[in-house]
């Protein structure tokens, strides 16, 4: 009881706006937001003391191959799963096991998986046998990815995944799956279309794999968000989705850490002009975009392959742990009101500890705090604190701010504007596009994500 009393305590202390009773129901609703990454041992040469494990919650370390009698491949590389599980425990982090995959040396695996679950026999001994692989390396649980079922497989697939689910149950251990994403909220592929019911109830969690859409746009954010849809509409949980994001670009698949080790400016757009093939992926600020939707509308991400990212200040996995920890302490409600503002490509972080004050949405028009934008892009700020008027001055440009009034003066011609700057909790919020646009900015806003983006 003291450890709630203290926990919420500082929730009302930090967020400033519930009450002891509003703390103690969110406190109850909390959830944790799952940071899932990849791990593709037998494809990469980075070592695992190199993987974040403490900003993880799993690592899934794939693949382990199975054969149509019911046997494993030998796994090829076992003391780095041996040690990724060390690592990762240490750091408090979950590691499953992926059975599967798409091939295996070239050769695809769906055959191999219609062939073993076609059988009983062979079918009980492959789970006898993945059971047995995860108490000898100490897993968490187990990812199944089976690429794909069909309408003519699904009752196989189905026989596998409820009893590997029931197996791994009787061990304490948990079992997720990889599959498809959606074009729309109620339509996909066949292999997200007959998946049944009995199945999605078996899995912990499912890992979508929202990316290879195509080579030029492979992974946009807006399939992102119809996958969530999709699942949430076949009765899914939100808590229960994982939202797959790639750190690969298409066609050149070239690697999220090679991009920016050849310019870092690579890790702020989508689009590289490498050679001899262009390279086409998601970014920084795009995959910020996606691990927003996923924080208001499912239960966490998952970066394929986590062995792509970066380990300095462009790195995926510490931006979303930085993301997170800074809506940690949101309300539902008020993290589907968080703003995000992007300058010049890069974030331009606001918090309460730092005293700017944070944006917010009124009226459908964004309110941005005054000083520290305007400060980043080099304007001199001043208030006349008797006439309430901001001044902010670059260069040849003077902008007046009257406060509480629906005109600012750009070099002293009166301009017209559809909202007004105000004073709130002693600091002043400036009409966003107005100001800025002022200052030769163009602002974009994404709904979806309630994302600001500023550029020249």
């Amino acid at each position: 009881m003291k450890k709630l009393f203290y926990y919420l305590t500082a929730t009302i202390l930090l967020v400033n706006i519930f009450s002891a009773t509003a703390g103690a129901e969110e406190t109850e609703n909390k959830r944790e937001f799952k940071a899932v990454g990849y791990y593709s041992g037998d494809l990469f040469d980075e070592p695992v003391e190199n993987l974040q494990t403490d900003k993880l919650t799993h690592v899934i370390y794939a693949f382990l191959i199975p054969q149509a009698d019911g046997t494993l491949v030998e796994l090829k590389k076992p003391e780095q799963l041996k040690e990724l599980v060390a690592q990762a425990h240490a750091d408090g982090a979950e590691v499953f096991i992926a059975v599967g995959g798409w091939s295996y040396e070239g050769i695809p695996l769906q055959p191999v998986f219609e062939e073993v679950s076609a059988s009983d026999s062979s079918r009980k001994l492959l789970i006898d046998n993945i059971c047995s692989f995860v108490d000898e390396y100490n897993l968490d649980g187990v990812e199944l990815d089976w690429e794909h079922p069909n309408k003519n497989t699904i009752a196989d697939y189905e026989k596998l995944t409820v009893e590997l689910s029931e197996a791994l149950k009787l061990k304490g251990k948990e079992m997720t799956a990889a599959l498809n994403g959606a074009w729309s909220g109620t339509a996909g592929p066949e292999p997200s279309m007959v998946l049944t019911d009995k199945c999605l109830d078996s899995y912990s969690f499912i890992n979508v794999m929202a990316y290879d859409t195509n080579n030029t746009d492979h992974s946009p954010v807006w399939f992102t968000e119809t996958s969530i849809d999709y699942w949430l509409n076949r009765g899914v949980p939100a808590e229960d989705i994982v939202i797959g994001m790639p750190l690969y670009a298409r066609p050149s698949w070239m690697q999220y850490r090679h991009l920016v080790a050849l310019n870092p400016e690579y890790a702020f757009v989508d689009y590289a002009p490498t050679t001899p093939t262009e390279s086409y992926y998601n970014g920084i600020n795009t995959l910020r975009e996606k691990t927003v939707i996923a924080m208001n509308k499912a239960g966490g991400v998952m970066l394929f392959d986590v062995n792509e990212d970066t380990n300095d200040q462009y790195s995926i996995v510490s931006m979303i742990d930085n993301l997170v920890n800074r809506a940690s302490n949101l309300s539902k409600e008020e993290l589907s009101k968080y703003v995000t503002v992007i300058l010049d490509g890069r974030e331009l972080v606001f918090s309460e500890e730092e005293g700017f004050g944070v944006p917010f949405v009124t009226d459908n028009r964004t309110m941005i705090p005054l000083r520290k934008p305007l400060e980043a892009i080099g304007v001199e700020v001043s208030y006349d604190n008797y006439n309430r008027v901001v001044t902010a001055t670059k260069d040849e440009t003077k902008v007046k701010i009257p406060i509480d009034k629906n005109i600012i003066y750009v070099n002293d011609n009166e301009v017209e504007i559809d909202t007004q700057a105000i004073i709130k909790d002693n600091r002043t919020y400036i009409p966003l596009r107005a100001v800025l646009e002022a200052f030769g900015y163009k602002t974009e806003w994404h709904n979806n994500s309630r994302t600001v983006i500023l550029s020249k």
